[in-house]
């Protein structure tokens, strides 16, 4: 069964123009348009396109934030706004500018309290993050308040929260969104193991 299916899926949002000096007019936006889009268990896909081409409008709508204005979506064979609930617990979400950690805790207890709220047992909760503190080189800052973290570790410690409690689908928005060239490698190599890592540019 694929795990993400949309047919015609599209979004339209009203917004307010200025027409003349006192005068204002609304008009229909269609931010997205007509989106098909299959994707089957396994397969990792690339969603590209300019600023304000409809990116993030389309994952908030696979994840169940927005609803859609037409067409058909589908994500682990449900319907991401009417049951956002039981999908919430099938999938693992990165915003690049929305954070799942909280603030002023140390990163190892936002583990521990997303772990509670998935309901994850302890034994694959210890080995999931096990992985991660190894891939993305954890170990240095598990102990150190979420707000005194640089982005690259928060990206990091965000990537781990969306994946402990095992997901079927990993929804990455801008993930590595002002990253140094470093950081953006880890979380690379971190996504696609099997690639080569990539040589750094020379000055």
């Amino acid at each position: 069964m694929s795990v993400i299916e949309t047919r015609g899926l599209r979004k339209e949002f009203t917004v307010r123009v200025k027409a003349g000096w006192l005068r204002r007019r609304t008009r229909i936006v269609a931010a997205v348009d007509g989106i098909d889009l299959t994707v089957e268990r396994g397969e990792m896909v690339g969603y590209i396109g300019p600023n304000g081409a409809g990116k993030s409008t389309t994952l908030k709508m696979l994840t169940g934030v927005l609803y859609p204005s037409a067409g058909h979506v589908r994500v682990c064979g449900l319907e991401p706004v009417g049951q956002r609930t039981r999908l919430a617990r099938r999938i693992g979400v990165v915003f690049g500018q929305r954070s799942q950690l909280w603030w002023d805790l140390p990163l190892r207890e936002s583990f521990t309290l997303l772990r509670h709220v998935y309901a994850v047992p302890a034994g694959d909760h210890t080995a999931r993050l096990a992985h991660c503190r190894q891939l993305l080189e954890l170990d240095t800052f598990l102990d150190v308040p979420v707000r005194q973290l640089s982005l690259g570790q928060r990206m990091r410690g965000e990537l781990t929260a969306a994946l402990l409690h095992g997901p079927e689908v990993l929804f990455l928005d801008e993930p590595t969104i002002g990253l140094d060239v470093v950081s953006k490698q880890a979380v690379r190599a971190f996504l696609r193991p099997s690639a080569p890592p990539a040589t750094p540019p020379s000055c």
